[in-house]
């Protein structure tokens, strides 16, 4: 197990210490709920925002190029994706192509939400 799941266990366990049967199933409903909420919003914004993941298929060359500052897409792609996220309303990708905010991803998470609650 790495550190992150072991503290996530940990924290886990603990903030059920001391708690009623009734409020540890009211805390597990709680976090089965936001996990639920974090996976369908990476799907939707994997759906939605393709391009943000296209740094995970970049070979060695095409990696040195974004950490230079250069986007190894070619310039018709670029050119699509800057339209198609200019119709959405969120900002461009910086010049070596990775996102520059965290907006797409609210986005997502909005959409989630609304699905969820729905």
């Amino acid at each position: 197990m790495n550190r992150y799941k072991a503290e996530q266990t940990r924290a886990h366990r603990e903030a059920r210490i001391g708690k009623t049967p009734a409020e540890i199933e009211v805390l597990d409903r709680e976090d089965s709920l936001k996990a639920s909420l974090q996976e369908l919003a990476h799907q939707i914004h994997a759906e939605k925002f393709p391009e943000e993941y296209d740094h995970y298929y970049d070979s060695i060359a095409d990696a040195k190029d974004r950490s230079r500052g250069l986007n190894p897409m070619s310039q018709q792609h670029i050119e699509k994706v800057n339209a198609r996220r200019k119709q959405l309303g969120v900002k461009q990708l910086a010049n070596n192509g990775m996102p520059v905010s965290n907006e797409t991803w609210e986005i997502a998470l909005r959409e989630a939400e609304c699905q969820l609650m729905s």
